[in-house]
């Protein structure tokens, strides 16, 4: 059996160890870039380029197309990994989805009218849950209300309940909302798995992040 000796075994074993030790201490190449962006163009020279953008006319509807919700998902995405990359460098993340738009090619101001459009139609879903939820209630309670306007007594105690049930009618025919916004929200309701993978994205980002905390905190205290 061949020997070796004990510097030629110590050359070896770090020849072997050498590369899979870098590649754990270097960043992506998707992440040197963005990190080399970061440096190469500060927040004040974003805004600026952002200000110098073309002119963004909301359509008279504020209805959103389907075009726009891609875009929407597509910038976020991206600004996710510029987001994760600022924070660990201590870079300004506040113009992560600003810088997203730009590096793909998209108008910064549109952009943001469609994130506040989408912001909207979410808002909107969740209100339109909790309604139905609250609808399912005026249901029961219109129906122990007609029910017990047929047992009345006498014709004071029915209008009475006349008027009770005439209040319910009318807060549920008020809470009918605006049509732009309805549609909005029943538009990117047809991305939601789109929607759902950014917030678990999101969601491991977040864990990353605080480990990466907890680590660099546990060292500075030893």
């Amino acid at each position: 059996m061949r020997r070796f000796s004990l510097p030629f075994a110590t050359a070896f074993l770090a020849m072997l160890l050498t590369p899979v030790i870098g590649c754990e201490g270097k960043p992506s190449e998707d992440e040197a870039s963005i990190q080399a962006r970061l440096k190469e163009k500060g927040t004040a020279d974003l805004m600026d380029q952002v200000a110098k953008s073309p002119e963004f006319q909301p359509p008279p509807d504020g209805r959103l197309t389907g075009g726009q919700v891609e875009m929407y998902l597509e910038v976020q995405r991206r600004e996710q990994k510029i987001r994760e990359v600022a924070f660990k460098n201590l870079a300004d993340v506040a113009t992560a989805d600003l810088r997203a738009a730009q590096e793909l090619g998209y108008n910064p101001k549109e952009y943001s009218w469609v994130k506040e459009r989408v912001l909207e139609a979410r808002m909107l879903q969740t209100a339109k849950a909790l309604d139905q939820q609250l609808a399912q209630g005026r249901q029961a309670v219109l129906a122990m209300l007609k029910e017990r306007r047929r047992t009345a007594l006498d014709d004071a105690q029915r209008n009475e309940i006349d008027q009770q049930i005439a209040e319910i009618e009318r807060s549920a025919a008020a809470a009918g909302g605006d049509p732009a916004k309805e549609s909005n929200a029943a538009l990117i309701a047809r991305y939601q798995d789109g929607f759902a993978k950014l917030q678990a994205e999101a969601q491991r980002i977040s864990e990353e992040l605080q480990k990466s905390s907890g680590s660099q905190g546990g060292q500075h205290g030893q």
